[in-house]
C-alpha cells in the first residue's frame, strides 16, 4: 500500500527515516531492506503490544517506501538537509543571542559596580556636586538619557495619534 504525499510529509515531520531504520544516510538498498525487516519485526503490532507500536510500524513502512524509491529519496534528502541546515543556523543564532545577553548582563553588572560608592551606600548618597545624582554621572550620560526620553515621548505621541485615528474611523463607520 503506497502512502500519500500528505502521509509521507506528516511522518517525515515526526521522524528522521534514517534514524528510524537505524541506517546511515549513505546506506544502499540492501542495507535499508535488512534494517526495515529487523525493525518491522520489532514493532509489528502482532509482536509488540505497546500503544505506540502501530504508529511506529506505519512510520517504518513509509520510511522503507521513501528510501527505496530513487525519486522519493532524493526529495526526502533535500528536505532533510534543508531542515538540518535551518536547525544549525537557528542553534548558531541562539548561541550568539545567548552570548550577547551574557555580555550585556556582564557589562551592566560592571557598570553598576563602578557607579556604587566604595562605602556601599549606593546612588545619590551625598558627596557629589549635584544632589540626587550618582557618582560618575556625566554630561554624556545625561544627553543619552535625554535622547531616550525624547524618543519615548515621540513614540507615545505617535501611538496616541494612531489610536485617535482608529477611534475616528470607527466612529465614522458607526
Amino acid at each position: 500500500m503506497a502512502a500519500s504525499t500528505a502521509e509521507r510529509d506528516d511522518v517525515a515531520k515526526k521522524y528522521d527515516f534514517y534514524q528510524l531504520l537505524g541506517v546511515e544516510d549513505t546506506a544502499d538498498e540492501s542495507a535499508i531492506r535488512k534494517a526495515y525487516r529487523k525493525a518491522a519485526l520489532k514493532y509489528h503490532p502482532d509482536k509488540n503490544k505497546s500503544k505506540h507500536a502501530v504508529g511506529i510500524f506505519h512510520a517504518l513502512s513509509i520510511a522503507n517506501e521513501v528510501l527505496l524509491s530513487d525519486n522519493l529519496r532524493q526529495e526526502y534528502d533535500a528536505k532533510r538537509s534543508a531542515k538540518i541546515r535551518d536547525k544549525k543556523r537557528q542553534e548558531a543564532f541562539d548561541s550568539k543571542r545567548r552570548q550577547g545577553k551574557e555580555d550585556l548582563e556582564r557589562r551592566e553588572n560592571e557598570a553598576s559596580k563602578r557607579q556604587k560608592k566604595p562605602n556601599g551606600t549606593g546612588f545619590g548618597a551625598g558627596g557629589g556636586s549635584t544632589p540626587g545624582r550618582a557618582e560618575g554621572w556625566d554630561s554624556q550620560k545625561e544627553a543619552l538619557l535625554h535622547a531616550k526620553i525624547t524618543r519615548l515621548q515621540e513614540q507615545s505621541a505617535m501611538l496616541k495619534a494612531q489610536r485617535d485615528a482608529k477611534l475616528r474611523s470607527a466612529a465614522k463607520a458607526n
